[in-house]
C-alpha cells in the first residue's frame, strides 16, 4: 500500500522485499503470522478500495465473500462478538470488511500494485542498513547485499521486527522512544471445511470468550471457497496452545465460547494446526524525536505494532499509507516533512493502540513507557454494561461497531447519549431480532 501511495508522487518506486514472493495466494517465510486468522476492518477495507478500485471484484473472483458481491453466504448473517454470556450481533453490512484470508488479500493487493508502471519489486533482497550524505543528517538510500540503492525517500514498512531504530543509532541518531506492552500472546490456528449440514447464523465470530474478561478466546472467520479459519489465542501468558486437532478440540471445549467450539467440532481440518507466539507489542514514537534524519519514514507495524489478537494490523497499515499520501500531497519536499509524516502516521494508529491497550491492561499485561489515556480506564462495570447493552440496543451496537472498525475513537463510547443508553435497565428496551437463547442469557426473555 505504501508503494501505491508513493507511485503518485515519484517517478519510480522500488519495493525491496526480503522474501521470494509466491505467484498466487501463499504464505511467506517472513510472515509466520499469516497462518492465523486475520480480519480487515471496515476502515481498512474503505482505505484499500479507495486506493485500489476493483479490489473487491478481484477478491470475489478468487472466492472471497465481499459486501455487495451477491454471495448468498453473506445473506443476513451477522458478526458475533462473544463475551461470555453476552453476544453482540453486528450486521455484516455494518462492518463491510472482506471475508478472505490474509494471503488472498495480500495477493490481490500485490497484483494490483505490481501492475503499476512505475513500481518495481526486488524480491529476495534484504536491506542491511541506511545510506546517508556526508553529514549523516539525510538518508539517501539503503544498503543491500547487491549494492546500495539510492532514494529520495526511504519508507520502512518492514513490520514489527523493524531494524530502523538500530540503523538510526548506526548513523549517529537517537532511536525513537518506545512504549511496550508485554502481552505474551499465544496462538493456535487451523483452516477447516465446514460440514454440509452446518449453517450457522454468523458470518464471523470474534472474542469467543467462555467468560467475560477471560484471557483466552477464539475467532472464526469465513474465508474464500467456503472455508473457515479458526484461531485460538491467549493474552498475558495463558495456557500452552495445543498443536494437534484432537488437542485443539479439547481446548476449545474447555476454554472457548461454545459457538467457537461448535465451529471446530462441525468442520474438518484441511491442513495442520499452526502455533505462534508474540511476546510484546511496541509503539515507536518517531513523532516525538526532536532530531531525526531526513528522508526516512516508518509506516504500519514498523511504527506501531499493537496486540495482533485484535485484528487491527492490516487496516492500520492501509490507513498509515493514506496518511503519508496526504502529507506528500501538501509538501513532500518541504522542510519538516518527515516530522509531519511521523505525526500523521502516529495519529492513524493512536486509536487502535488505545483500544488494544485497554484490553491488554484488563488482562494484567505489564507495560513500559506507556502513557495510559483515560479511555483505557473505563470502569469494568461500565464496560460490562456497555457490552450487554450492545447485545440488545442497535444504537449502542452501532457505536460499538464504529469503535471496533476504527471509524470513531474509544472515547465516543462514553458520550452522554451512549452512556444514557448503556445505563438504562435492559428490560426497558426492545431486544429486536434476538434469538430466544441470547435473550434468556441476558435475562430479558
Amino acid at each position: 500500500m505504501a508503494a501505491r501511495v508513493l507511485s503518485e508522487h515519484y517517478d519510480e518506486v522500488v519495493v525491496v522485499e526480503r522474501d521470494e514472493l509466491p505467484d498466487g495466494p501463499g504464505h511467506r517465510r517472513s510472515t509466520p503470522q499469516s497462518q492465523h486468522a486475520h480480519g480487515l476492518l471496515g476502515s481498512g477495507r474503505r482505505a484499500l478500495v479507495g486506493l485500489l478500485p476493483g479490489l473487491s471484484a478481484d477478491l470475489a473472483a478468487e472466492g472471497a465473500i465481499t459486501p455487495g458481491s451477491g454471495d448468498p453466504a453473506m445473506g443476513d448473517r451477522s458478526l458475533f462478538v462473544v463475551r461470555g454470556g453476552t453476544t453482540i450481533r453486528i450486521p455484516s453490512w455494518w462492518s463491510a470488511g472482506f471475508a478472505a484470508s490474509r494471503v488472498l488479500v495480500e495477493h490481490a493487493v500485490r497484483s494490483r500494485v505490481r501492475a503499476l508502471p512505475n513500481v518495481v519489486v526486488r524480491e529476495g533482497t534484504a536491506v542491511l542498513g541506511l545510506v546517508t550524505d556526508r553529514t549523516r543528517s539525510r538518508v539517501t538510500g539503503v544498503r543491500t547485499p547487491g549494492g546500495d540503492l539510492g532514494a529520495d525517500l526511504v519508507v520502512d514498512a518492514s513490520g514489527r521486527g523493524s531494524s530502523l531504530p538500530r540503523w538510526f543509532e548506526r548513523i549517529g541518531h537517537r532511536p525513537p522512544p518506545v512504549s511496550v506492552v508485554h502481552s505474551d500472546v499465544r496462538y493456535a490456528s487451523v483452516v477447516t471445511e465446514p460440514d454440509p449440514s452446518f449453517e450457522p447464523e454468523w458470518l464471523a465470530v470474534l472474542g469467543g470468550q467462555a467468560e467475560s474478561g477471560s484471557s483466552v478466546g477464539g475467532v472464526v472467520l469465513r474465508i474464500e471457497h467456503g472455508l473457515l479459519h479458526i484461531s485460538f489465542g491467549s493474552v498475558g501468558g495463558g495456557p500452552p496452545m495445543p498443536t494437534d486437532t484432537a488437542g485443539l478440540r479439547d481446548f476449545a471445549d474447555r476454554m472457548a465460547a461454545p459457538v467457537v467450539a461448535e465451529a471446530l467440532r462441525r468442520s474438518t481440518p484441511v491442513g495442520p494446526v499452526r502455533a505462534f507466539r508474540v511476546r510484546s507489542n511496541t509503539r515507536r514514537h518517531y513523532d516525538r524525536l526532536r532530531e531525526a534524519p531526513r528522508g526516512v519514514v516508518a509506516l504500519g507495524d514498523a511504527a506501531c505494532a499493537s496486540n495482533p489478537v485484535y485484528g487491527q494490523g492490516m487496516s492500520v497499515a492501509a490507513l498509515s499509507a493514506i496518511a503519508l499520501g496526504r502529507v506528500l500531497a501538501t509538501g513532500g519536499g518541504a522542510p519538516g516533512f518527515e516530522r509531519r509524516a511521523a505525526r500523521a502516521v502516529a495519529a492513524t494508529s493512536a486509536e487502535a493502540w488505545r483500544l488494544a491497550l485497554g484490553e491488554d491492561l484488563r488482562h494484567g499485561c505489564r507495560t513500559e513507557g506507556v502513557r495510559t489515556p483515560w479511555t483505557t480506564r473505563l470502569g469494568q462495570g461500565y464496560r460490562d454494561r456497555l457490552e450487554r447493552a450492545a447485545a440488545v440496543d442497535p444504537e449502542v451496537a452501532s457505536a460499538f461497531n464504529d469503535v471496533l472498525n476504527l471509524h470513531r475513537p474509544v472515547s465516543s463510547l462514553g458520550s452522554p447519549r451512549i452512556a444514557r443508553r448503556v445505563l438504562r435497565p435492559l428490560r426497558d428496551r426492545d431486544p429486536g431480532p434476538l434469538s430466544a437463547t441470547v435473550a434468556t442469557v441476558l435475562g430479558i426473555a
